[in-house]
């Protein structure tokens, strides 16, 4: 949950505080009569004393503080909210956090962290965000979390991460997003996320994956984006994405992915949206995308496809956006998009494209009249067709969430 959502919520405990003494600010902070105290600034090498009783969000940002000792906050067990970011942390004392049991949102995010305490978060019983990214982190253990029932949001990306063991997130059964991208794993354990089925966002993106094995997420019923963007994956199993119908995103994009398994999407019927550029795939069989009634995207640039056959796209009426350009496409068959009565930008620039059949764009209909492709030699029936109807679609046009988001 963002951090917003709790300070609307401490807005909403106004009338509690003024009715309240309102205890003196330290002078290296500045509080509010909201229950909010900021303590920023590089003159500030330790936890601000006293900071006031009733205070129920602090944030400690841009200070010199090297380590937090032990029971810092130990007089404002009232604390909802507590961000402590782009400091010099990097040592906790595993009591640091004692006497916060009403604590719903931890963020040591942007610090120097190597290693987290065994039972640092001990006692936190309400915590649902807790934020670790762009630390130095090179493990993580099973004790780190299992205080952590209630957590719904954990951010590990930006770490130093080569390996996540089993059993790590077990006790995290209400977790809905889980972040690890920008870490350096190389390999996942079938069982690492087995008991994660309430979780909705997974995201594993630029790390060193060269292989998903079978049944890694097949726990994950209630999954709604998956990002497997920017790893080494080479190859996917045919049954890999099979229990994940909920799967809305899937980010597949910048890896060396040659082939698609027959049935790879078969058993996704609520994708909206799914991304393979930048991968190493030559052909596209029939029958690989589908059915999938609710694709809205289909990203397929910077690949080595040389040819569409017929059909090809035909189980995605709802598709709205393909994206097939810079790969080496030098022959579309006639009923290539045929189905694709939807479909609103086609991009097909920079492939190798000499003559095109005058009845290829036939079937697209509510093609924005803006769309055209690169220039190239085409027929002459095709030619009045293709200049009027179709876009050339850059890459300066794609979403900044396809190209590296998180």
């Amino acid at each position: 949950m963002l951090l917003k959502h709790y300070l609307l919520l401490l807005v909403g405990c106004q009338a509690w505080t003024l009715g309240l003494a309102y205890y003196g600010c330290p002078s290296e902070c500045t509080c509010s009569r909201a229950s909010q105290v900021e303590c920023t600034g590089a003159r500030i090498v330790a936890v601000p004393t006293p900071l006031p009783w009733n205070a129920m969000s602090l944030q400690i940002l841009n200070t010199h503080i090297t380590e937090l000792s032990e029971s810092p906050f130990l007089n404002i067990s009232a604390l909802i909210a507590l961000r402590i970011e782009k400091n010099e942390l990097s040592h906790i004392m595993p009591g640091a956090f004692r006497n916060l049991g009403s604590l719903r949102y931890l963020s040591l995010a942007n610090n120097k962290l190597q290693v987290l305490p065994v039972g640092l978060f001990q006692g936190l019983d309400n915590l649902e965000s807790l934020l670790l990214s762009s630390n130095q982190l090179v493990q993580i253990q099973p004790a780190h979390f299992a205080q952590c029932s209630n957590l719904k949001e954990l951010q590990l990306h930006g770490n130093h991460l080569e390996y996540v063991p089993d059993g790590v997130f077990d006790h995290l059964v209400g977790l809905t997003k889980l972040n690890l991208g920008k870490n350096s794993l190389t390999h996942l354990s079938p069982r690492v996320f087995q008991h994660l089925g309430n979780l909705q966002v997974l995201r594993l993106y630029e790390n060193r994956l060269s292989d998903i094995p079978m049944g890694t997420f097949d726990g994950l019923s209630n999954l709604q984006e998956l990002a497997l963007q920017q790893n080494q994956i080479g190859m996917l199993s045919p049954g890999l994405f099979h229990n994940n119908r909920n799967l809305q995103r899937l980010y597949l994009s910048n890896n060396h992915i040659s082939q698609l398994p027959p049935g790879i999407f078969m058993h996704l019927p609520q994708l909206n949206r799914l991304t393979l550029f930048g991968n190493s795939l030559k052909e596209l069989s029939p029958g690989i995308f589908g059915p999938m009634h609710n694709l809205k995207e289909l990203w397929l640039y910077d690949n080595h496809i040389t040819s569409l056959p017929d059909n090809i796209f035909s189980n995605l009426h709802q598709l709205q956006v393909l994206i097939l350009s810079r790969n080496q496409i030098s022959f579309i068959s006639p009923g290539a998009f045929n189905g694709l009565t939807d479909l609103r930008e086609l991009s097909l620039h920079t492939n190798a494209l000499q003559d095109l059949d005058g009845n290829v764009f036939r079937m697209l209909a509510n093609l924005n009249k803006s769309s055209k492709i690169e220039e190239f030699q085409v027929s002459t029936s095709a030619q009045e067709r293709t200049s009027a109807d179709l876009r050339d679609l850059g890459h300066k046009d794609l979403p900044p969430v396809l190209i590296g988001f998180y």
